[in-house]
């Protein structure tokens, strides 16, 4: 069973092309909350830079993993400036609670150490030259499989180890979350969870804390959360979401939801009415 890509199925995990070209500036992003970018460097160098944290200078070809927390700019470090290819990714459609990701910094994976990324950026550059018909969809889909290369390389390299992205790959509990986010709607308890994942109680509750940073009951109630969101902007009646995501009564499944959303179902649904912002970008000109 593939957990990793099944969560990506089930969040809807879309890429979205929306800066490409030539900065000899600052690139200023204004991105809305739980939006999380890659960035290729193709040429020249640029420097990353946020409030608080040191400047992050990258001199060669490059992909940048950015967190959805991150607050940056991306400014051209020499003369020449720079050629970059962005994406923003969201998963899901803009659910009010984020997922655990695991991702707390931006990562740099110069493309000289990172062999298995060169086929599908030289085709993500190939796409953005040649303006072919498609060319939209064929570099989302790069950029979405370029995302999982990136996911794996983390993992494995050290440089993800918490969060929701290691936890899948992890054997017990990537088993027990499958569960979780296939059947929402069940009788779960902590007991129930650490028998598939093969441990105690105690002992499961602390390793599921430790690497996702919530309680499992915590984890379950956001989960919950987000399923109900995607019926409720699928029209589904909301005492229908409530037995789908496993509370015995609407009414105790709009407590739970306004808690932890910050409004009632009925309201956040007329909000979410509304488009999504996008991500916008500009360049600034180069300070003297």
């Amino acid at each position: 069973m593939d957990v990793l890509s099944e969560f990506f199925e089930r969040t809807s995990l879309q890429g979205r092309l929306f800066f490409a070209g030539h900065v000899d500036g600052t690139l200023v992003l204004d991105k809305p909350p739980g939006m999380a970018f890659i960035h290729l460097v193709e040429r020249g160098g640029i420097d990353m830079v946020q409030p608080g944290s040191p400047k992050v200078s990258i001199t060669e070809p490059s992909v940048l993993f950015c967190p959805s927390s991150c607050r940056y700019q991306l400014r051209a470090s020499g003369l020449e400036g720079a050629d970059l290819v962005c994406a923003s990714f969201q998963f899901g459609r803009g659910t009010a609670q984020p997922l655990p990701l695991g991702l707390e910094e931006t990562l740099v994976f110069p493309l000289g150490a990172f062999d298995h990324a060169l086929p599908v950026v030289s085709a993500l550059v190939g796409e953005f030259r040649d303006q072919a018909p498609g060319r939209a969809k064929a570099l989302n889909l790069l950029f979405e499989y370029l995302f999982v290369l990136l996911v794996r390389k983390a993992v494995q390299d050290g440089r993800i180890a918490g969060g929701l992205l290691y936890a899948l790959q992890d054997a017990r509990l990537g088993a027990v979350l499958s569960r979780l986010h296939s059947e929402p709607e069940a009788d779960w308890s902590v007991e129930r969870m650490a028998g598939l994942a093969a441990m105690s109680r105690s002992k499961f509750s602390a390793w599921f804390s430790r690497i996702l940073g919530v309680s499992p009951m915590s984890y379950l109630s956001g989960w919950r959360m987000k399923v109900a969101q995607d019926l409720l902007r699928d029209g589904v009646p909301i005492k229908v979401v409530a037995d789908a995501v496993g509370y015995s009564s609407q009414a105790s499944f709009s407590r739970t939801f306004a808690s932890l959303v910050g409004c009632p179902p009925a309201e956040w649904l007329r909000g979410s009415a509304r488009e999504a912002p996008a991500v916008t970008a500009r360049i600034c000109p180069a300070e003297d």
